[in-house]
């Protein structure tokens, strides 16, 4: 099972205690659901979505609903029906705020007035099914059921919901943001897509949803992630900071035998000889390992000052024989 899927389970399981969170729930199934409602049944695309549907309208109107598989045209996965009288569709659309077939959720910018997507007075669209916080991360989970996903945080990090129109995208949006959760948007084809792909805003979506235990494996997986990322950070400085020693220690050596070859080697101060016939003699070693290497006390400087003087040497007499 997919770690989205893990994630929906987990939200699936969870069963909101106060009437006006169960309400504000189903709204999201029911208002982020990507087919039309009909006057009969609850069509969903998702058959988890629809699964906590029918749990929802059962312990808020006590209606047995009849629950179908029913295949369509051009789509492999069907929909997911839950048969119901017109009778009880009226009173779960009026509970829910659904103002249409289309699924319409309504939202209120004045108390009696009905205004389709508000957006005033620095505000969420004071939804009638979301006005609390609790109620709007209710909503945030029956939208993630209906319409969400999750990669695989091992991969990338990427939460997305796909929804059908943007009437629903800025509803979704607006709702997100009185949380305090940042989206990007993007046109996917046909599809409105709002998306994070920042861990830890994600980690907060998740947290609001109160899917705990998906929370939890999305932080240990963040932590071994930074942890992996950090030893390769210091491998790879290390495996730089070799090869430039290895480098340089190789051109020092190069140097230092043509010195040796040349006239005059002999007349060169002690010091400078000692250190030639030790890097010589040691040419993997660092510039610390060569300090210590000394029969006399010098320090890493003091061995890198006379193989740089060697080193002008024999750029100067290699000058002088063009």
């Amino acid at each position: 099972m997919s770690f989205s899927n893990n994630v929906k389970e987990e939200l699936f399981k969870t069963l909101p205690q106060a009437r006006h969170c169960r309400i504000a729930e189903l709204a999201a199934l029911i208002g982020m659901s990507g087919t039309e409602q009909r006057t009969n049944a609850l069509c969903f695309e998702n058959r988890v979505a629809g699964m906590k549907a029918q749990a929802l309208i059962k312990k808020l109107f006590g209606f047995e609903l009849k629950e179908e598989d029913e295949q369509t045209k051009g789509s492999r996965r069907g929909l997911f029906v839950l048969r119901c009288k017109k009778e009880e569709i009226k009173v779960i659309f009026e509970t829910v705020k659904i103002k249409n077939q289309s699924s319409e959720i309504l939202s209120v910018d004045k108390p009696g007035q009905n205004i389709h997507n508000t957006l005033r007075n620095d505000t969420v669209p004071g939804m009638l099914v979301c006005t609390q916080t609790c109620c709007k991360r209710a909503f945030l989970r029956g939208a993630f059921l209906t319409c969400g996903s999750l990669s695989d945080p091992e991969k990338d990090y990427h939460l997305e919901f796909v929804l059908k129109n943007e009437a629903q995208a800025n509803m979704l949006r607006s709702v997100l943001a009185s949380l305090s959760v940042e989206v990007g948007s993007v046109m996917r084809k046909k599809a409105y897509v709002l998306y994070i792909k920042d861990s830890e805003m994600i980690a907060t979506v998740l947290t609001l949803a109160d899917a705990t235990v998906a929370l939890m494996e999305l932080e240990n997986i963040r932590i071994l992630k930074e942890v992996r990322n950090d030893v390769n950070r210091r491998v790879n400085c290390e495996t730089a900071n070799i090869e430039k020693t290895v480098r340089a220690a190789s051109k020092q050596v190069e140097d230092i035998r043509f010195l040796a070859g040349a006239p005059g080697f002999d007349d060169l101060p002690e010091e400078l000889k000692l250190t030639a016939a030790l890097r010589l003699e040691h040419p993997e070693v660092s510039l610390s390992e060569l300090a210590m290497l000394h029969p006399t006390s010098v320090s890493r400087s003091g061995i890198n000052h006379r193989l740089r003087k060697l080193c002008d040497l024999a750029e100067k007499l290699r000058d002088s024989r063009k």
